[in-house]
């Protein structure tokens, strides 16, 4: 399966990737070179008008995510004419007359520097020049099949407990809270699924998003009739934790891109906030009991307040003291009926705050604080209260395990008089016994009820309208329901169907789109000199060999991804050693003998080696391999197996050396101090533990999706996204 490459805007003004466009417009109109639908056309188109013309929503019948349908058009006729710009539908509708546009319906017009690409580029022959592996393969008509249970980001009942939405790839499945059958599959352009909210009034449901490392998308569902109301792209990457407000009118959610809180309006798509404060991913948002206010928590440790009138930042509601929160913050969620929340991330702590502070704020204090309750292992990805408001649920996820707590929620909140007084003074002013004090009051009552461990990370989980039913779910695609009183396991489930013969089929059809020809069988000795820019080579003029010598002695190869070195060094006459690795001929031996190059499950030799005289297994096969030059030979024996059963990779052998090669893990890219674009790696691989945590549990997964694992966080390194670190580098590397 591979992910629908491209998405799409409603305003212009909710999608700052409109800028890019822009400026990749003005210059691309520089250059003296064609335009490129991938890189100039498409980026602009999807901050346009992706957002009413895809599958799931197609406006006058016109669908523009898809080429060949971008070219034919609706009901309004044939919207792209090839070298014909007048003759174009597309470019008349997006052309203002007297500032003014018949499209996008509703949004600002296009710049004229924008209008004039989109004419470039029809008259030079509206090329498709998309690489073959960025598109798209998943729609309504195309939806996703499943050899693996796709990871679970994110789950919500809906208010009248009918309806248990979850995450997917590329959808949402609406799932039956009672019976197994009827449920509804909610497919739309984002393939990477963070966050699933039901509305108040249970009518809607609020979707986040996007295409890893392109785009963020909110979507915005009818519950009864399944349908997409709203699609609104946002910045150059997935977004996070959508929250609606107490009316069911605004969305608010989290970037990554530029670090911002916003709000929409669920209907329009028109944005009613936009606040800059956070200075890393924001990743869970929540409104206040009334509405008027949000409260956002990001990867920078800090959870913050946000008037939505004015737009303006309050205050930041977690302390700002280094070590009260040690890692950033994951989720949150507000009580039911007063405005305190619980919120959780990488220290493993939940901890409850307050949102309007009731102290004077002082540096070093942390008065907003109500219950801290003990640590779990590992980094929480899912609060909850129960709707009562009794209890709090807190999901964690540490190497391939997971754990589900709940804690009493029933204590006071009220400040009490002593602890406020306390609170008044300068932090460094307070004797011993009064921080004892404050430490006692912020954990008093915070009793562990129940605690459950799982064979799988947990990244989701809510409770049941009744409060009597929890369900999870996490990096095993399993849905697990418990009783909430005691913890136990009353039910799992697959939320989706498991055909691997579908998956192999649709993973097969999407390769035949986006793959050549079949061609002619491998020789057993690749083409081609060692590097492009090495001359030939050849023995030195006169030169006699008398004798071949390979290494290794023997080549014994037990899975796809192992390989050898050889090295071929010949003996001239005189004494002399020449390596002659790239000169050599290499055959099957026939000699005397059935050819012993033999490949039982598959015609040809068992190995392929290349002009720098590597080897690689191709078949699961034994023999004998010759190596010949100057009138002399050698012989090493070969075996191959493995080549066609279940691939077991080591991630420190196998993988390490790999992201070292490449640069990855250096000081320079994702081994910085702070890492890059939000992904860190130990410097040079020294702390593998934590690497292999970044790939696959950092932000619920976001880089490693099983059930589809060619639309994995490695895209950038195969080539089918940007990235400034690889674009020297050759593409379709077997590591990859």
């Amino acid at each position: 399966m591979r992910p629908v490459f491209l998405l799409f805007p409603v305003l212009a003004i909710l999608a700052p990737s409109s800028h890019a466009a822009a400026e990749g417009a003005a210059a691309a109109l520089a250059s003296d070179s064609k335009v490129s639908f991938y890189k100039s056309i498409r980026p602009l188109l999807q901050a346009k008008c992706h957002g009413c013309h895809q599958p799931a929503k197609a406006k006058g019948d016109y669908i523009m995510t898809d080429f060949a349908k971008l070219l034919v058009g609706g009901r309004d006729g044939e919207a792209v004419v090839p070298h014909d710009p007048e003759k174009s539908n597309l470019l008349k509708t997006i052309t203002p007359h007297d500032g003014k546009a018949d499209m996008p319906k509703g949004g600002d017009p296009l710049a004229a520097a924008d209008v004039d690409l989109i004419r470039r580029w029809i008259s030079e022959g509206a090329i498709d020049d998309t690489p073959a592996n960025a598109r798209g393969h998943v729609d309504a008509e195309h939806p996703p099949a499943y050899a693996l249970p796709p990871v679970i980001t994110s789950l919500d009942y809906s208010p009248d407990g009918k309806w248990l939405a979850i995450s997917g790839f590329h959808e949402v499945i609406l799932h039956p809270v009672e019976g197994s059958g009827g449920g509804k599959r909610l497919i739309g352009l984002s393939e990477k699924i963070t966050s699933v909210k039901f509305s108040p009034d249970g009518k809607s449901l609020a979707v986040t998003g996007g295409l890893p490392a392109r785009m963020g998308e909110v979507q915005v569902w009818e519950v009864d009739g399944a349908k997409l109301t709203l699609s609104v792209p946002v910045t150059f990457d997935t977004v996070y934790g959508a929250s609606w407000s107490p009316d069911s009118t605004l969305v608010a959610f989290g970037c990554a891109t530029d670090k911002s809180l916003r709000a929409i309006d669920a209907k329009t798509g028109r944005q009613k906030l936009f606040m800059a404060g956070h200075d890393d991913w924001v990743l869970d948002t929540c409104f206040t009991i009334k509405g008027d206010n949000v409260v956002s928590a990001g990867r920078d440790m800090s959870a913050r307040l946000t008037e939505l009138a004015t737009q303006r930042f309050v205050d930041n509601l977690t302390s700002i003291t280094p070590g009260a929160l040690k890692g950033g913050l994951s989720a949150l969620a507000r009580h039911p009926s007063r405005d305190e929340f619980v919120v959780g991330g990488a220290d493993g702590v939940p901890q409850v705050y307050r949102c309007f502070r009731q102290v004077e704020r002082r540096i070093g204090d942390n008065s907003n604080l109500i219950r801290r309750f003990p640590a779990m292992e590992g980094r929480l990805f899912a609060v909850a209260y129960s709707p009562d408001g009794k209890r709090i649920l807190a999901a964690s996820s540490l190497d391939g395990k997971g754990r589900l707590n709940t804690y009493s929620a029933g204590y006071d909140s009220a400040l009490p008089d002593n602890i406020k007084a306390i609170f008044q003074k300068e932090t460094a002013a307070r004797a011993p016994q009064e921080n004892a004090a404050v430490e006692a009051w912020q954990t008093e009552g915070a009793s562990l009820l129940t605690s459950t461990e799982f064979p799988s990370g947990l990244y989701a989980a809510a409770f049941s309208p009744d409060g009597q039913t929890i369900a999870t779910g996490g990096q095993d695609g399993l849905i697990r329901l418990l009783n909430a009183g005691d913890g136990k396991i009353t039910k799992e489930f697959v939320p989706v169907k498991i055909d691997p013969a579908a998956a192999a089929a649709a993973a097969a059809k999407a390769l035949a789109d986006v793959s050549p020809a079949p061609a002619a069988p491998a020789p057993m000795v690749s083409g081609g000199p060692a590097s492009e820019d090495a001359a030939p080579e050849q023995l030195p003029a006169g030169a006699e060999i008398v004798k071949l010598t390979v290494e290794p002695a023997s080549i014994d190869f037990t899975k796809s991804t192992d390989f050898a070195q050889i090295l071929v060094t010949a003996e001239l006459k005189g004494g002399a050693a020449l390596d002659v690795t790239r000169l050599v001929e290499y055959h099957a031996e026939s000699s005397g003998s059935p050819a012993v190059i033999t490949a039982p499950a598959a015609t040809g030799p068992p190995v392929r080696i290349t002009a720098r005289g590597v080897a690689r297994p191709l078949n699961d096969g034994s023999g004998t391999l010759r190596i010949s030059l100057g009138g002399q030979s050698a012989t090493i024996p070969v075996k191959t197996a493995g080549t066609a059963g279940a691939l077991s990779v080591d991630y420190i052998s196998e993988v390490t050396p790999v992201l070292s090669r490449l640069g990855c893990n250096a000081g320079t890219c994702h081994g910085a101090k702070d890492g890059k674009a939000g992904f860190k790696l130990s410097l040079r691989g020294y702390d593998p533990i934590f690497d292999l945590r970044s790939f696959t549990d950092d932000i619920k997964g976001r880089r490693t999706n099983a059930a589809s694992p060619d639309d994995s966080g490695d895209k950038t390194g195969r080539g089918q996204l940007p990235h400034p670190a690889l674009l020297d580098r050759r593409r379709g590397q077997s590591e990859l």
